[in-house]
């Protein structure tokens, strides 16, 4: 397997190979590859991206939360479900908003161990300085050339990153079989679109009770929802699965840097904020997620 089997140009779609530093297509048009591995794919134009990205305040607080292992049970039941509802000797997967890469590189070494099978994993996000983050901790952790996209890799399980639009992936037509979509808008028609035949989505949700006490602090009302995922059209229902567990923080920066990296971060009042800073340590907090696995119809 080789990435750039799985690669097209963002601006035509046309195959792309590496010359030096560069991705070229057939059509002449030229993609440099940064310094940390990653090349940008982004098409260009906002209006033709779906955002802009994480800040890099958010990226960094993703990045210290998730290093602490609080969240590694939620990723390894997702490697145990691809390896379960979609069995194969090699696997090529896209993580569709992979944010700043723990998730795809802990999942792509979580089910290689698991299959003893190979395994090509992309993760495509909008924020450039995510993809640079996920480039250097896939280096650290054996999963990608320092060289980075197109440079010659031995091992057996791969994980690139780049800027991407998750609704206009530059991948080409039925080129991965597993799909994945954490806590990130679905895009269903890209995921059928790349997905082989055989192929399935695995969309990660959170459950009602997710964060339920970091949310009792900063709220004064908590409202509790179990709404999952829809069916994407072109998709049938294969499975749901659901994970919950307790997890103690052990400290108030841990606790702090999971709150910034949430939803909640913007939409708190300074009196939560405070609250939640306030509250003793080790604390006690509720991990709810749900997943939904998804085959081609």
């Amino acid at each position: 397997m080789h990435i750039l089997n799985l690669l097209v140009c963002p601006l035509c779609g046309a195959s792309l190979s590496r010359t030096d530093k560069t991705l070229r297509c057939t059509a002449g048009h030229a993609f440099d590859i940064a310094k940390s591995g990653y090349v940008n794919l982004l098409p260009p134009g906002k209006e033709k991206n779906a955002r802009t990205g994480d800040e890099r305040e958010m990226v960094r607080a993703r990045e210290e939360f998730l290093s602490l292992g609080y969240y590694s049970a939620i990723t390894d039941a997702l490697a145990d479900a691809a390896a379960e509802f979609a069995p194969r000797d090699s696997y090529t997967v896209c993580d569709m908003g992979c944010g700043e890469g723990y998730h795809t590189c802990r999942f792509t070494g979580r089910l290689a161990e698991r299959t003893h099978a190979e395994v090509l994993a992309i993760g495509f996000d909008a924020s450039k300085y995510a993809a640079e983050r996920g480039c250097k901790r896939a280096v650290r952790d054996g999963l990608m050339p320092k060289d980075g996209v197109g440079a010659p890799f031995e091992g057996t399980a791969g994980t690139y990153f780049m800027p991407g639009n998750i609704f206009r992936l530059p991948l080409a037509d039925h080129s991965v079989n597993v799909a994945l979509s954490m806590f990130a808008p679905v895009a269903g028609d890209e995921a059928k679109r790349v997905l082989t035949p055989d192929g399935v989505l695995i969309v990660v949700s959170s459950g009602k009770e997710h964060l339920l006490e970091m949310r009792q602090r900063i709220y004064d009302d908590v409202r509790l929802s179990d709404e999952l995922p829809a069916v994407p059209d072109g998709f049938c229902e294969i499975a749901r699965i659901h994970n919950r567990y307790t997890t103690e923080i052990q400290k108030t920066e841990h606790l702090m840097a999971l709150f910034t990296m949430t939803p909640f971060y913007y939409k708190t009042t300074e009196a939560g904020r405070e609250r939640l800073a306030a509250v003793g340590m080790p604390f006690a907090l509720t991990v709810d997620v749900n997943y939904s696995i998804f085959g081609v119809a």
